[in-house]
């Protein structure tokens, strides 16, 4: 019984947490574009560009020039610095005393990726936000695009938002 709990723990914090304007018909869209000021060049932007052009008209927004776009898909991986620590000891005495301290033993930075989805003016209709992140510097190549493509489909598979 504690281990079928723990599964559902555990799949259920791997949903991707996402936000979207209440008052929006997500129906009346079909086309999307990649942000005009959404980096194309850098390595991580080519493969979130490749990745979301791939997933996107699966969820219902065919791609299109940003001129004739009803929306615009904008990301950005977020860099966040993580504290490593240890977990306090409350049932184990040590030297006399309980030791009921954490204590950082390090940092490790890590990023997460952010895809939203906007109108031309800007206002944003639709984010999320994935919620397991991938160090910075240690995965690379192959790796890394697959990591960035399973990222991508798992955030917009909240696309249409579901009230």
């Amino acid at each position: 019984m504690l281990r079928q709990l723990l599964i559902v723990l555990l799949l259920s914090g791997c949903a991707a947490p996402y936000d979207y304007a209440e008052h929006t018909d997500f129906g009346r869209f079909t086309t999307v574009a990649l942000a005009p000021g959404a980096d194309r060049q850098s390595l991580d932007g080519a493969r979130i560009t490749a990745a979301a052009l791939a997933q996107l008209p699966g969820r219902g927004l065919n791609p299109a020039p940003p001129a004739g776009a009803e929306l615009w898909l904008d990301y950005r991986l977020e860099e966040e610095t993580r504290l490593l620590t240890t977990m306090p000891r409350m049932l184990e005495r040590h030297n006399g005393f309980w030791d009921d301290e954490e204590r950082v033993y390090g940092m490790v930075r890590e990023q997460k990726l952010r895809l939203w989805l906007a109108l031309p003016d800007g206002t944003v209709v639709w984010q999320s936000r994935h919620p397991r992140a991938f160090p910075a510097e240690r995965i690379k190549g192959a790796e890394r695009s697959q990591r960035i493509e399973q990222q991508v489909a798992e955030l917009l598979a909240n696309y249409p938002p579901r009230p």
